[in-house]
């Protein structure tokens, strides 16, 4: 398995500072945020995603993958064709989709949905990048593994992948086990999150918390991956709080010796 950072929380890095970063760390790579205000974005991905995959993989790292923005959810949109293309030319292997929101109307916006993964699956087809869909707990289709499964049944694994979140899931699914095995054909990549319930002025509220802080059950995890006989790409996502940089390179790390430990 090949453990990578999320660069949603290394906004203010170059790519240089990304890689440095990674290397004192001790991760594999990145999951590279690209995203309008980021080093690499959709204005300039054609060029800058090949020539920042080339300075990872001359340090011995990868971009495991490129996260979209959270509202690329159109396969018609220039946008979204751009970074199919880029990611195609940079030999990226998996592009995170952004989400279907959920506003009523299940059955009708399940159907717009298909309609549009299937779209992506054209995409990925001809350039040889996994679309991907992450399960994000909240007002979304495909919050989960059995609510994600609904979304892509009738699709190649080839083309389209499960990017399953274990914080998010702990929030808004079922026993993790059973949740991977909804998806274990299209099972593609894993995001690290945990999570902790606090209490507030207006009820209960999640927060991401570093791995083994919170209420992801990750024995189940690792006995769920192994199920599925998982060999893909691991997201640390480190959207918790740390007070710096250093901060957030010593909880990657710490967070890093605990996933190995329990993951392999």
């Amino acid at each position: 398995m090949r453990y990578v950072y999320f660069t949603k929380e290394l906004k203010s890095l170059d790519v240089k500072e990304m890689i440095a970063f990674c290397k004192e760390a001790g991760l594999d790579g990145v999951d590279l945020a690209v995203r309008p205000g980021y080093p690499v974005n959709p204005d300039n991905a054609l060029t800058e995603l090949p020539a920042a995959v080339k300075a990872f993989k001359d340090e011995g790292l990868i971009v495991g993958l490129v996260s979209a923005s959270t509202d690329l959810n159109d396969p018609d949109s220039k946008i979204a064709k751009t970074l199919f293309e880029a990611c195609g030319k940079a030999e990226v292997p998996a592009l995170k989709l952004g989400y279907f929101p959920y506003r009523g109307g299940y059955e009708e916006a399940l159907k717009s949905a298909r309609a549009r993964m299937a779209a992506f699956a054209k995409l990925a087809e001809l350039t040889k990048v996994h679309a991907c869909y992450h399960t994000h707990s909240g007002n979304y289709l495909a919050c989960n593994g059995a609510s994600l499964r609904l979304l892509i049944q009738d699709l190649d694994p080839h083309h389209v992948g499960a990017f399953v979140d274990t914080g998010h899931t702990a929030i808004n699914g079922g026993p993790i086990r059973l949740e991977l095995d909804f998806v274990r054909s299209w099972l593609s990549l894993l995001a690290i999150k945990d999570m902790a319930w606090e209490r507030e002025k207006s009820g209960w509220a999640h927060k991401v918390v570093p791995a083994g802080e919170g209420i992801v059950h990750w024995n189940e995890v690792s006995q769920g991956l192994k199920e599925c006989k998982f060999n893909g790409t691991i997201s640390l996502h480190g959207e918790y709080h740390a007070a710096d940089l250093d901060e957030r390179k010593k909880l990657a790390k710490q967070e890093l010796v605990f996933l190995k430990m329990q993951l392999g």
